[in-house]
């Protein structure tokens, strides 16, 4: 074929887990003070969990989008990047009328962010 369709390799680019970078900014100098705020952020981001399978189990989707949307933005800003990557992904699916294919992966990846988080915070010891 003299004209054929170049082939389109896709490239899949790997989220890390935390953006150290956001983080540090996020704490400015002070990284106890940024401890409490992601531990309430774990429980938080637990509790509203919890509620996205209850929305989702009755079909509230714009329900469940906002809370996709609140844990995408809050991760994101504490510098979980999977996290919040995945959050992204779910609620786009829910937009598109599509089940969130990743959503069983949200509780593990929620306590691996929180771990990560807190020990970087923490520091070596």
């Amino acid at each position: 074929m003299l004209f054929s369709q170049p082939t389109q390799k896709r490239i899949v680019t790997a989220v890390t887990l935390l953006d150290h970078a956001q983080l540090d900014a996020m704490a400015a100098g002070q990284p106890g003070l940024l401890l409490p705020i992601v531990h309430d952020f774990a429980s938080h981001g637990r509790d509203q969990l919890v509620t996205l399978e209850s929305t989702l189990a009755d079909n509230r989707i714009e329900e469940s989008r906002g809370i996709l949307h609140q844990l995408k933005g809050s991760a994101g800003t504490m510098g979980m990047a999977q996290f919040a990557d995945i959050c992204r992904k779910c609620e786009e699916q829910l937009a598109n009328n599509q089940p969130p294919t990743r959503l069983p992966e949200l509780a593990s990846l929620l306590q691996e962010s929180i771990d990560h988080a807190i020990a970087h915070l923490e520091g070596p010891r």
